[in-house]
């Protein structure tokens, strides 16, 4: 699939949505929107904002580039957008005309968005829903992305030759090897020895590495995320953390397994809790979410007791169960035919987990 296929599925989608809502066009303003409609397309400036800095607008019958003269020029050759048919409206930096400019092609504003401005209806839910169910040319890129990211991460960990590094180098190095890529770290997570035990969500520090470390990485292309952890220990790991990781690991894999397209998501979270319970870690998924739907945001959303959402054909999943201490996450593809890994164990030895009829290959933990 070309990537002009691609967006004139997208645009489909899109235009049913209008239709379905009763508005007369949609407005694209988050920078993952952005991504997703025009094939991999980037309208951001910092890699931390969750807003572009141009606006799709579509229609009934055309597609429109919203921009400001800095923006204007780059998006419509670099990102592609003249050859895939968008129309350019353009306004000068120092006299904000987004409104107007939409007010012109649709007198009546009735026109949904992906946030809440001008009045327009928000119906970002909605917007988000039609992304779920990936296409192949997506999936494509998700594997490069995939593959890529778990080389940079394991290759980090494997070159660290002994303690006494900082998590904040250790981030560092990963963040140089991501980016000869072009892929965008959007956010880290390193915990050395005790840290590991105590936060669920330890920002890299400059604590050195004493006897272990659990790194973690999302990363981004194309505006595609993933997010993938991986555990380092020096010396002989402890019985107890060794069992305690398979188990943590084969949590994941039953729930890997039990994510289905067409399955209540909510259902595949009470399996995870009820695996907790089973194996003597009571009460520990109270402590951080399991994870949940991802793609274009780093999870577009996260299950609970109380979700109501359905896994979608070729959905994009990650989940996260953690025990104090230890962490197994690697993102994949839902889809009728089986699962696909999109991260997994490239350089890192494996462990061979056994989850209903399948036999999953996990990564274990890195020992030095």
């Amino acid at each position: 699939m070309d990537r002009q296929e691609e967006v004139s599925i997208k645009e489909k989608r899109v235009r049913d949505l209008i239709r379905s809502l009763g508005l007369e066009g949609i407005a694209l303003k988050k920078q993952s929107n952005f991504s997703w409609f025009t094939g991999g397309g980037i309208n951001m400036v910092p890699v931390c904002t969750e807003m572009g800095f141009t606006t799709i607008l579509v229609t009934e019958k055309e597609k429109y580039l919203i921009s400001n003269r800095i923006e204007s020029a780059r998006n419509m050759e670099e990102e592609g957008l003249k050859d895939l048919g968008f129309n350019l409206l353009e306004f000068e930096w120092f006299g904000s005309r987004e409104q107007d400019l939409i007010k012109k092609i649709v007198p009546s504003l009735n026109v949904g968005c992906d946030v809440s401005v001008y009045g327009l209806e928000n119906i970002e839910p909605q917007i988000k829903e039609i992304r779920y169910s990936l296409t192949s040319s997506e999936i494509e890129r998700y594997l490069w992305l995939g593959e890529k990211t778990s080389e940079a991460i394991e290759s980090v960990l494997m070159d660290v030759k002994q303690p006494g590094f900082t998590e904040a180098e250790i981030t560092g190095e990963l963040a140089r090897r991501l980016w000869k890529k072009r892929i965008d770290p959007v956010g880290y997570q390193a915990a050395a020895d005790e840290r590991a035990y105590k936060y669920r969500h330890p920002i890299p520090t400059e604590k050195k590495i004493e006897k272990s470390l659990m790194l973690c990485v999302m990363a981004r292309k194309w505006g595609l995320i993933t997010t993938i952890t991986r555990l380092l220990n020096f010396g002989e790991i402890p019985e107890k953390i060794k069992k305690q990781y398979r188990d943590n690991a084969y949590i994941e894999c039953e729930m890997i397994a039990a994510t289905k397209p067409g399955i209540q998501t909510y259902k595949i979270f009470k399996r995870a809790c009820d695996l907790y319970e089973e194996l003597g870690y009571h009460d520990e998924w109270k402590l951080h979410h399991q994870g949940g739907a991802m793609g274009y945001d780093v999870r577009d959303y996260v299950c609970s007791s109380d979700s109501k959402e359905i896994v979608q054909e070729n959905q994009v999943f990650c989940w996260n169960p953690s025990i104090s201490g230890t962490k197994s996450e690697d993102a994949f593809v839902a889809a009728s035919n089986g699962f696909k890994f999109i991260t997994k164990p490239v350089l890192f030895p494996s462990l061979e987990i056994k989850a209903g009829d399948i036999i999953f290959q996990r990564p274990d933990i890195l020992e030095k």
